[in-house]
């Protein structure tokens, strides 16, 4: 079987680099674990990084906002703040937009030289939090749409799993506000084998405490047809697992790595698996 190429990309409270460390780790570990003969080179990660073209306009809007020093509950705060910063700023035609995007396009194409990848034919599954999974998902969209990138991998054509969790997606897909950042696609690549399309999945994590987040599937039927599943589940530690701020908590909870580490090993798994 081949190998899976694993991009990942971050979302609101993960503004620094190598932000995906950890998760690779215990994504990792959990998949060798899962069954015999797995080894940890049958996954090949990579980070897409896009924090930095905000931060410092995100940081300035804070300090700015708060000039009183008075305001309350500073990091829910900032969450909320910044999703609403973040709307704003990714809008096509603005130029964060384009460098988001232009940032997205240069990891994969870098993922992509990558001396194990094969750009004919190596899955890829794209791992996406938070707002990361807005800017994502429109990214696929208007790829798929331009089929214009040099080979399968960058072109997504061998997208065989999307994992989105914290997503807020769904403040963009009312019908009535007509966003183009709202609308779904189809994350099953065109260059992929028959065994591999029967496996492609897009599946959604949220906890129900994570006011960010949102179920996707009942959105619309598009969205219904598209994902193939939507997973409740409880992250965060003692101190934010019943709160908003579990928002970053996805990172380091085993209630989401472990399920995406499974997800991987069925990927991978032998034909006879798929045949039951």
């Amino acid at each position: 079987m081949k190998r899976l190429a694993i991009a990942v990309i971050h979302g609101l409270g993960s503004e620094e680099e190598y932000y995906s460390v950890e998760l690779k780790h215990r994504i990792t570990e959990e998949y060798v674990k899962g069954g015999d003969g797995r080894m940890e080179d049958d996954l090949l990660f990579h980070e897409i990084y896009w924090g930095d073209l905000v931060k410092d306009q995100l940081a300035e809007f804070r300090q700015k906002a708060n000039y009183k020093g008075d305001l309350a509950y500073q990091n829910l705060r900032q969450i909320m703040t910044d999703t609403q910063a973040l709307a704003l700023l990714y809008t096509p035609g603005t130029e964060i937009y384009e460098a988001i995007n232009n940032r997205i396009k240069d990891g994969l194409r870098k993922f992509a030289s990558h001396r194990r990848v094969d750009v004919n034919d190596t899955p890829l599954v794209i791992l996406a939090h938070s707002y990361g999974g807005v800017m994502m998902s429109h990214y696929m969209r208007e790829t798929q749409l331009s089929n214009s990138l040099p080979n399968n991998f960058e072109g997504l054509k061998t997208l065989v799993g999307y994992v989105t969790f914290g997503n807020p997606m769904g403040l963009y897909a009312m019908e009535a506000a007509h966003s183009l950042l709202g609308q779904p696609c189809d994350i099953v690549g065109g260059a992929l084998d028959v065994d591999l399309k029967k496996r492609a999945r897009w599946y959604n994590f949220y906890d129900k405490d994570d006011i960010i987040a949102y179920p996707l599937k009942g959105l619309s039927d598009d969205f219904n047809t598209y994902v193939h599943g939507d997973f409740e589940i409880n992250v965060g530690s003692a101190a934010t697992s019943w709160n908003p701020a579990c928002h970053t908590g996805y990172w380091e909870d085993k209630d989401f790595y472990r399920p995406v580490a499974d997800f991987l090993g069925e990927l991978r798994a032998p034909h006879s698996f798929w045949q039951s």
